[in-house]
């Protein structure tokens, strides 16, 4: 005779089963959390430790309400990121949630071509693209996507695409005069772009200490390689020298007999010495100068009533076989301007690298740069800047070889740059296709966001 069970019974296992459910979605979602979010520190001072446990040393102690990155977990400690230094703390006195901003650091791309979305999830737009080893400022996560600064502008990338902190927590390294091999105070310089950040270092793989746009005066104290030493309201840090127009450092001229000269090509003027200076105006080829000084490899010139700095590849002192200097409003020529644009088309596939200025790897500008460069033309090196130079001239009068300028993707201000080849099309360095590549003028973003053209090459 088989045994009943008993209604009762069956309800009661039921209500165990079903309890016993509950709490294992409980711990799985706090897992999920925990794996990918944020946590909020309980205690009124939590330690950080180097290992996770009690008996490992104390990187530093947070005080409660504080928000950290929480990278993952094991046994009841959470590896976090905290003010620049990764860590562990106990479990035991964090509250997670999947969604929360801060200032969780710099975090570093593992993968190529890696897409930067407008929202945190696959169904938002991509704005654009990233590589491996470029480094973002994270200021917030939410589910399992870090918050981003990208171009001036917000975007988000997949947790799985972004490094933020890595091993175990230590103070972070302190460069010493030998490896930094810093210059003396050289003046001061004013910001040649917008969103130029300042770092806490010279290279892009320290965090950034403040964001500044066109125009910004800082105090340059020093230079370690490619980087300046600056401060600027009781900030200091360093900003890269192509971003940073000197205006006031003292240069070593040495006077010379007035010389009758003329430029070969397309040139700047320049306040000082050095492509730090800046540019007071574009010279065209064929221009009548008077040569007064020299300092280095750079020309003291007279143009009129203005006088600057030229360097000596773009003057010669042979006048005989001076042409007639070309009129502001002057066409553009076919041969110059094809010149351009085979040149630019030499690189197409190069990838897209933030301040790129080789084949190695090219920015918008710095695409731009290189290739009139290239061409035996001085430019200015930023999209703010390249939006000065030459003379400006109307959509419908663009020819191959002018600079086209945008608006960024906010249309708040100037954000891109290429050069246009013809037929309604240009070529520029992508970051959202992360490589040099021709558009088209009509598809709607690039359309919609044209600021102007600027006619160099005469």
């Amino acid at each position: 005779m088989r045994k009943r069970i008993s209604i009762p019974a069956v309800l009661r296992a039921a209500v165990v089963l079903g309890i016993l459910l509950c709490l294992t979605a409980a711990v799985g979602a706090s897992n999920a959390y925990a794996d990918n979010g944020a946590g909020t520190v309980t205690a009124s001072a939590l330690n950080m430790r180097a290992e996770p446990s009690t008996s490992s040393a104390v990187v530093t102690t947070v005080p409660r309400g504080t928000v950290v990155l929480v990278l993952e977990s094991s046994n009841g400690w959470y590896k976090v990121r905290y003010q620049g230094q990764t860590g562990y703390m106990s479990g035991e006195y964090l509250t997670f949630s999947a969604t929360a901003d801060g200032d969780f650091g710099t975090g570093s791309v593992q993968g190529n071509y890696v897409n930067v979305r407008s929202g945190p999830g696959t169904g938002y737009a991509v704005i654009g693209s990233v590589s491996t080893g470029q480094s973002f400022s994270v200021t917030g996560v939410s589910d399992g996507w870090y918050k981003i600064s990208y171009n001036g502008a917000t975007g988000y990338v997949s947790g799985d695409y972004l490094s933020v902190g890595g091993g175990t927590a230590a103070p972070a390294p302190v460069q010493t005069a030998a490896s930094q091999t810093q210059t003396a105070a050289q003046g001061t310089g004013v910001i040649t772009g917008d969103y130029v950040r300042m770092r806490s270092g010279p290279s892009t793989g320290y965090s950034v200490v403040g964001t500044y746009n066109n125009g910004a005066q800082m105090t340059i104290t020093g230079q370690s390689g490619d980087w300046y030493a600056v401060s600027c309201n009781g900030k200091t840090g360093y900003v890269y020298k192509q971003y940073l127009s000197q205006s006031g450092a003292t240069a070593s001229v040495t006077a010379m007999d007035s010389t009758p000269a003329r430029t070969t090509a397309g040139v700047n003027l320049r306040e000082g010495p050095s492509t730090a200076y800046t540019s007071k105006q574009v010279l065209p080829a064929g221009t009548s100068v008077t040569l007064t000084g020299k300092s280095g490899q750079w020309y003291r010139v007279s143009y009129g009533s203005v006088s600057g700095f030229i360097h000596g590849d773009y003057v010669t002192t042979n006048t005989a076989s001076s042409a007639a200097a070309p009129s502001a409003a002057g066409a553009i020529s076919s041969d110059a301007g094809q010149q351009i644009v085979n040149e630019a088309k030499k690189y197409l596939g190069v990838r897209y690298v933030y301040g790129g200025t080789s084949p190695s790897g090219f920015d918008c500008s710095g695409f731009v740069y290189y290739v009139y460069r290239q061409c035996g033309y001085s430019i200015t090196r930023t999209a703010t800047a390249q939006n000065s130079v030459g003379a400006k001239v109307a959509r419908a009068d663009m020819q191959p070889g002018d600079i086209i300028i945008f608006y960024n993707g906010a249309r708040s201000a100037i954000g891109h740059a290429g050069i246009y080849i013809g037929g309604n099309q240009f070529i520029h360095a992508s970051s959202g296709g992360g490589k040099v590549m021709i558009s088209s003028l009509s598809e709607s973003y690039y359309n919609t966001r044209f600021y102007s053209a600027r006619r160099v090459v005469k």
